[in-house]
């Protein structure tokens, strides 16, 4: 029996509304994370690119590929955020939909794909078939951009919750996300089941489908809270050295690889 639960996926960011938004502005996911998403789609969408915006959301990333001057299609399971991305670019064709299941789209539709943030990661055990029609809408020679959330990142963002977690329940629970990075929906948790990536598992879930060409972490410091631009600064300085790192892939709050499909 699969752990994806579409259903319970749109409820949850139907729900979750304009905070999927603001999450970059208020610290919950850290604003050098956003960086470097965009240093990568600004690496690999071209003016004039037929654009699919998997999970897109309430529009950030589909706003940044309009900029890039791509041609975007939006698919989200949530009707709520769909909604929310209209309100900001009311001319994008939006569509409700499941990124394991794309038959809407033809084979070789697009010349870019993009999946940020959490999509492949909530599809937990569908992610092949997701990963799959990612794959097969992109034409070859296309990319597909992804981004997962990463267990290492988790870790080091999330280690005073773990052990709060372990020592209210015990640590056969943290043990077992450790070992599979699956962290199931419960109380405590405060988000949907969801599995967490190594750098070589998402590599491996890409390269059936061509060749891997790119990858970096996102958000490997947490967000601090700093008014001075030379600090700030400093800290972006230390991210984007460590951010394209081979050896820091698997630290980031999440992890992006890009596929060019064969």
């Amino acid at each position: 029996m699969s752990t994806w639960d579409p259903a319970r996926t749109a409820e949850f960011f139907d729900e979750y509304g304009e905070r999927e938004w603001t999450r970059f502005e208020d610290g919950r996911t850290p604003g050098p994370s956003l960086t470097t998403h965009l240093r990568i789609l600004e690496g690999y969408v071209r003016p004039g690119d037929r654009a699919l915006d998997a999970g897109s959301g309430p529009g950030r990333f589909t706003l940044e590929l309009l900029r890039l001057g791509a041609h975007v299609t939006a698919l989200d399971i949530s009707p709520g955020q769909l909604e929310l991305l209209q309100s900001r670019v009311p001319d994008v064709e939006a569509v409700v939909g499941d990124v394991t299941d794309l038959s809407r789209f033809p084979d070789d539709g697009f010349d870019v794909t993009v999946c940020f943030g959490g999509p492949l990661s909530y599809v937990v055990d569908e992610a092949e078939q997701a990963m799959a029609e990612l794959a097969r809408v992109t034409r070859p020679g296309g990319h597909v951009l992804v981004s997962v959330m990463g267990l290492g990142g988790a870790v080091i963002h999330f280690a005073s919750i773990i052990v709060e977690l372990a020592q209210r329940d015990g640590t056969a629970k943290s043990l077992e996300i450790a070992r599979t990075g699956f962290l199931p929906e419960g109380e405590g948790y405060g988000h949907l089941a969801m599995h967490m990536y190594l750098w070589e598992e998402l590599e491996a879930l890409l390269s059936p489908h061509g060749e891997v060409v790119d990858g970096a972490a996102a958000g490997v410091l947490p967000h601090l809270e700093v008014e001075e631009p030379e600090i700030r600064a400093l800290l972006e300085e230390f991210e984007g050295r460590l951010a394209y790192d081979p050896g820091s892939r698997s630290c980031g709050e999440h992890i992006i690889g890009v596929l060019r499909v064969a």
